[in-house]
């Protein structure tokens, strides 16, 4: 029998229990590769905490996650148990995945048990049909051929374990225990210290044990390779660079980041050298072949020919996101841009994660090269405003180290407090603290940001170069956020402390940037209903502009909208009560992000009630996408944003990575002369919607058959329809072409375009 024959037979499994997921794709880290596992025919690695599998047969690569099977998300620690051709992943959270020949199976003891704090699990160890995971509350037993927990003996933090001659050996955190597996474990009083004595290192140091050739090894960071000999502790390697060991296949195999080095007994280590950023190994199935976790550097495959070792299979990685932070997405001119800074009250003090998703491809800025021309390893790239000009031309608003201007990975401009009218906030550090919430471009090329904790807090750069400063009544507010240039012209700034400088700064330039003295403004620490009654917000996390010039608000109890903005001194804002009265739409819930579709329906992203989709008014959920029912990895939401042209709605959840969800609102065209259908034809495999793009807004759509039958009518959302090929009764139809045809309110209709069905 082959043994993962199709990946365990998972693709079949995966396409029947996850179907729901279809419309889903993730975009996840895949840039440092760290931990790998030999099947027989597969290579099994985590990078950046997620899975993917390298093909050998077929030299393949596939990615793994919730969508197409996995149970959870960030992956701790990984083995494969050979005899029983299971793999068995572990997360960060204590869930765990068996992953057999029938498909996954899953293990949430761990991650349910409320009782346990911390559910960390920290390594995998095997002996004999049993999985022993080292974790914080212990060791926690699977019986893999079971399929269940076999016990949890909680002798406190265990970090990795093993078994000689029926004594089961824990490393903790203050040295290591022992126990006779036929005793009752579950007994404290069963288990005892074992005593080490060396000059060498001490018992705190171990960072791993293992059992090989029958006798205990113990590794040392930055030290050695020891095993003990009866009493005597005695030394097999020494490095001072050494950062990992793992015994498999009879092979131990101890390496840092340049050398491999593998011994098949105790007398000494062969050494494989020249090797980068080597992070794990593995040696289970192909002789003489051993797989490696590389770092940036992705998968290697080395095989030994004659007495010297060949490279198999060079430095594998997928391209992907460089980072699974998240902070802001904004999608322009056919590209997702994506930055993964941070902040509060303080800077979150992260690299430069600027990353750009386009035609199926990631490019990502290198902060290395940023750094080479400004001197400064720049932090916490809030957000990106983008050259309708020039795609590859765009401003990075940083909170700490000001705006940078950039063509492609060429710094144009560096603005900081010594060359701009930013202020910074440290009178001894010029060129750090100048805190930038965010960054705008209005239809002049005029660039408006928000400088926190800064008398201006509100700066203009015109296309001259000429540099303005607002000071307003919110001036010195410590978590300002971006400007929203609404339709008609004002500037909503959204304040977001809930005790410092709190609420919504709207003001009117009346298109003289130059001239402040005939600017009308209003600071709202707190706002009001229509009926006058003081909303109880404290937070104000966003404002955004609907296709119908309404402003709505994310806040901490839900959102609000503002209705008529003719008046800056005197806006309502309003909540939004459900179409059946029973409450008002997410009361209570905090709103980190709001975004408009094609047909003016809002996505609204929150903190820890997931993704809601609601109708343009606000009085009806349309959908809620949970951890539960999605593959959404967290139910908080750091931002969204919609293509246009296709509907697809982006979602980024910070610590995860970017999300896709193919939403059926596109923008309305100004004509039906670019009309597309897909698939089309349809074959009779094709089981999900024919989609139907391009059209003008509220269009009625028909589709007939050749003889003028009515088959199905809609309107379209925003400038989409979808169908799914049956007609009026619910039964697919018959293999034909089938007319679509369009018309708007105020125009005949017509055909528009064709689809061949083939049933």
């Amino acid at each position: 029998m082959k043994k993962l024959g199709i990946l365990f037979c998972l693709l079949g499994f995966a396409l029947s229990a996850f179907a729901q997921f279809d419309k889903w794709e993730i975009f996840r880290a895949y840039r440092t590769t760290e931990m790998v596992e030999e099947t027989n025919n597969y290579v099994f690695a985590v990078a950046d905490s997620s899975l993917y599998v390298y093909g050998k047969e077929d030299q393949s690569l596939t990615t793994y996650s919730r969508k197409n099977g996995l149970s959870d998300n960030k992956i701790k620690a990984l083995r494969y148990h050979a005899s029983s051709h299971t793999l068995v992943i572990a997360y960060n959270n204590g869930n765990i995945d068996l992953w057999g020949e029938d498909g996954i199976y899953n293990l949430p003891y761990l991650k349910n048990n409320t009782s346990i704090q911390n559910k960390s699990i920290h390594d995998i160890y095997f002996s004999d049909d049993r999985a022993y995971l080292s974790a914080e509350v212990g060791i926690v037993v699977v019986n893999l051929a079971r399929r269940e927990i076999a016990d949890t003996y909680r002798i406190g933090s265990v970090r990795s374990v093993c078994v000689i001659d029926g004594r089961l050996y824990a490393l903790t955190s203050s040295g290591i225990r022992q126990g006779t597996l036929t005793d009752n474990l579950l007994d404290n009083g069963n288990w005892t210290d074992l005593p080490l004595y060396s000059d060498q290192f001490t018992v705190e140091n171990i960072g791993r044990i293992a059992d090989f050739q029958n006798k205990l090894c113990l590794y040392v960071p930055k030290n050695g390779v020891y095993y003990r000999d009866g009493e005597s502790i005695r030394r097999l390697l020494y490095d001072v660079n050494l950062s990992g060991m793992k015994v498999e296949n009879e092979r131990l195999m101890a390496f840092s980041q340049n050398t491999l080095y593998v011994s098949t007994d105790l007398s000494g280590f062969q050494t494989i050298s020249g090797l980068n950023s080597l992070r794990d190994a593995s040696y289970l199935h192909t002789e003489n072949t051993y797989w490696l976790a590389c770092g940036t550097n992705g998968l290697i495959g080395i095989q030994k020919n004659g007495g010297s070792y060949s490279v198999l299979v060079d430095g594998l990685t997928i391209n992907s996101p460089k980072s699974n932070y998240a902070w802001e997405l904004k999608f322009h001119d056919g590209r997702l841009w994506v930055t993964g800074g941070g902040r509060w009250l303080d800077r979150y003090w992260r690299r430069t994660y600027i990353m750009y998703y386009e035609d199926g491809q990631w490019t990502n800025y290198d902060e290395t090269k940023i750094q080479s021309q400004t001197g400064l390893f720049m932090q916490d790239a809030l957000n990106v405003e983008i050259d309708p000009a020039d795609p590859n031309h765009i401003w990075v608003a940083y909170y700490g180290d000001g705006v940078l201007e950039m063509k492609g990975d060429t710094v144009l401009n560096w603005y900081n407090s010594g060359n701009s009218a930013l202020e910074t906030s440290s009178t001894s550090s010029p060129n750090r603290y100048v805190r930038v919430g965010g960054i705008t471009r209005d239809a002049d090329g005029n660039l408006w940001m928000t400088n926190c904790n800064a008398r201006g807090s509100v700066k203009v750069l015109t296309p001259e170069g000429e540099w303005i400063s607002y000071d307003t009544e919110v001036a010195n507010a410590p978590i300002i956020d971006k400007v929203l240039i609404t339709s008609n012209g004002l500037k909503f700034v959204n304040l977001q402390h809930a005790t410092n400088v709190p609420g919504l700064y709207v003001f009117d330039d009346n298109g003289t940037i130059a001239d402040q003295s005939d600017d009308v403004s209003h600071y709202y620490p707190t706002v009001s209903d229509s009926q006058g009654n003081v909303l109880s917000a404290t937070q104000y996390f966003l404002v955004v502009e609907d296709k119908e010039g309404n402003i709505w608000a994310g806040t901490n109890i839900g959102p609000i909208v503002c209705y008529n903005t003719s008046n800056v001194e005197n806006l309502r804002f309003n909540r939004i009560v459900l179409a059946d009265e029973s409450d008002y739409l997410l009361n209570g819930v905090r709103v980190n992000c709001i975004a408009v579709d094609g047909s003016n329906q809002k996505w609204i992203g929150t903190n820890g009630s997931g993704v809601f989709l609601v109708n343009a008014d606000g009085t009806e959920v349309l959908e809620n996408f949970t951890t539960d029912n999605s593959p959404l990895p967290s139910n908080t939401i750091n931002s969204i944003a919609i293509d246009p042209q296709t509907g697809k709605v982006f979602f980024a959840v910070d610590g995860y990575g970017v999300l896709s969800y193919q939403g059926e609102a596109t923008e309305g065209a100004e004509d039906y002369s670019h009309i597309h259908a897909y698939p089309n034809p349809v074959r009779p495999d094709f089981n999900d919607k024919v989609i139907i793009t391009g059209l003008m807004a509220n269009s009625t759509v028909k589709i007939t058959d050749v003889a003028g039958n009515l088959i199905y009518q809609t309107r379209s959302v925003g400038g989409q329809v979808s169908w799914d090929c049956r007609n009026a009764k619910g039964r697919r139809v018959a293999t034909g072409i089938y007319l679509v045809l369009a018309a708007t309110e105020e125009g005949g209709e017509s055909v528009v375009t064709k689809i061949m069905v083939i049933k």
